[in-house]
């Protein structure tokens, strides 16, 4: 499954520099689901190369 999402650009609070921002994008509840992410076992491993991120569920500890 391939969505198009905006990336959410917020300026960071707290102690934080003042040019400091984070970045958020939302994940349809079928692809999160799909990795098998829960409440309770919600550690997911990402990947950057060359432009793609890859998001994976993390191996069991």
């Amino acid at each position: 499954m391939q969505v198009k999402r905006n990336v959410i650009f917020n300026k960071a609070g707290g102690n934080a520099s003042k040019n400091a921002m984070t970045y958020k994008i939302n994940i349809p509840a079928d692809m999160i689901k799909g990795l098998g992410a829960t409440e309770e076992d919600r550690s997911v491993i990402l990947d950057y190369d060359n432009g793609i991120i890859t998001i994976k569920k993390s191996p069991e500890q």
